[in-house]
């Protein structure tokens, strides 16, 4: 019986990212591991095309995402394909060759090429980490919008405010409002 119930899963998760596959033009993976084989934590409606699944109770499950070089992953997912929409949330960890992410949610836009991540949101890159409490991307234009206790660690300084937009063709970062910095200036 054990072994009929993994198989259904795999065959889900199959159905699943054959139809992310589809809807957006490229492959992906979904993996739901750490979960005992006679819960059930996750379903998929192919007529609405939604996947939900939800590991919130089990301490050590997981929900991962995999595509277009981004690694995702949390503990409940809402995935509307036919919207190109990905909800995941609670201890969200998304990682891409250049940064790294945390967040309490992760919202992706794939129609809009937004991304927005709220809650207890940080951001490292090879050159800063960056603290805040929202976090908007636009993939179109490039540019991510910080905002709510903004702080940007860096090799050499400090900035902290409000909102802090960066322009990421140009790597340049534009303050809105008040904000505050320390820097070394021994290392100029």
């Amino acid at each position: 019986m054990g072994k009929i119930k993994r198989l259904g899963l795999a065959a889900l998760i199959l159905l699943v990212v054959a139809g992310i596959g589809f809807a957006q033009g490229e492959k992906g993976r979904l993996a739901i591991v750490g979960v005992p084989e006679d819960r059930a934590v996750g379903r998929y409606d192919p007529e609405e095309g939604v996947f939900y699944a939800d590991v919130r109770e089990i301490p050590e499950a997981q929900i991962q995402v995999e595509m277009d070089g981004v690694r995702l992953s949390g503990r409940e997912l809402e995935w509307r394909t036919k919207d190109n929409y990905l909800l995941l949330r609670e201890a969200v960890h998304l990682e891409r060759d250049d940064f790294e992410l945390t967040a309490d949610l992760v919202e992706y836009f794939g129609d809009q090429d937004r991304l927005t991540a709220l809650g207890s949101v940080v951001v490292v890159t090879e050159d800063a980490t960056i603290y805040c409490q929202q976090l908007v991307y636009d993939e179109e234009v490039d540019q991510a919008v910080f905002t709510g206790q903004v702080r940007v660690e860096f090799g050499d300084g400090v900035l902290v405010g409000e909102k802090f937009v960066m322009l990421m063709g140009k790597s340049e970062l534009q303050f809105f409002g008040a904000f505050q910095g320390e820097f070394d200036l021994d290392s100029n």
